[in-house]
Order: structure tokens, then C-alpha cells, then sequence
């Protein structure tokens, strides 16, 4: 797997503010390249600031697929307070995304 991740000299769609660069919910955080040179984009899927890039995951990369809970993230976002409350109450819980996945699975057989 290899990755074509943001860092700090790169810009994104939005504007800088002090404390992180603002990002759109459309923001492109990353490109990811699989073994069989698949490519899939990355979005942010949240307003807000982003604070940190992970850069630990160009060095190693299956930290996406391993830790993707803890070290494998891709980049911290922090939402503004007033709209934290609506993202919170729209994410999905881990059994809704893993059932997501695992029907995708299904429907591209290999």
C-alpha cells in the first residue's frame, strides 16, 4: 500500500485560520495507492481545522489496515464547537460501518 499523504507544505480547499488550516467536509486528506495500483481519495467528511497530519503512516503504511483506531489514523480535525454536536450524533457505530463494508465487499467479487 502506498500513499500520497498532505503535509504541511501542502494546501488544501478552504482557508487558513490560526490554531490549523480550515478544512471543507470535501477536503482531500490523501490518496492511497493499493498493491494492484487501485487509488482511492481520502475526503475529510468534516468542517473543520486540521491540526495534525499523521505522517507516521508514509513509514508505515499497513497502520491503516492494524491500528486504524489508534496510530492508523490519517489526520485529526477539530469541528467548530457549535456544529460538533450534529457530527457526533451522525456518525455511525462500529457494527453499522463494519456491515457497510463488509455488503461492499460482497457486491465487487474479486
Amino acid at each position: 500500500m502506498k500513499k500520497h499523504l498532505l503535509s504541511s507544505t501542502d494546501t488544501l480547499p478552504g482557508g487558513t485560520e490560526q490554531g490549523g488550516q480550515f478544512v471543507t467536509d470535501f477536503a482531500p486528506l490523501c490518496r492511497i495507492t493499493c498493491s494492484d495500483d487501485t487509488q482511492y481519495t481520502i475526503y475529510s467528511c468534516i468542517r473543520g481545522r486540521l491540526l495534525e497530519v499523521n505522517e507516521n503512516i508514509l513509514k508505515t503504511p499497513n497502520l491503516l489496515l492494524e491500528k486504524p483506531s489508534t496510530e492508523g489514523y490519517i489526520a485529526v480535525i477539530l469541528p467548530k464547537f457549535e456544529e460538533s454536536k450534529s457530527i457526533t450524533e451522525n456518525l455511525l457505530r462500529r457494527e453499522e460501518f463494519e456491515e457497510i463494508v463488509s455488503k461492499r465487499g460482497q457486491s465487487h467479487p474479486p
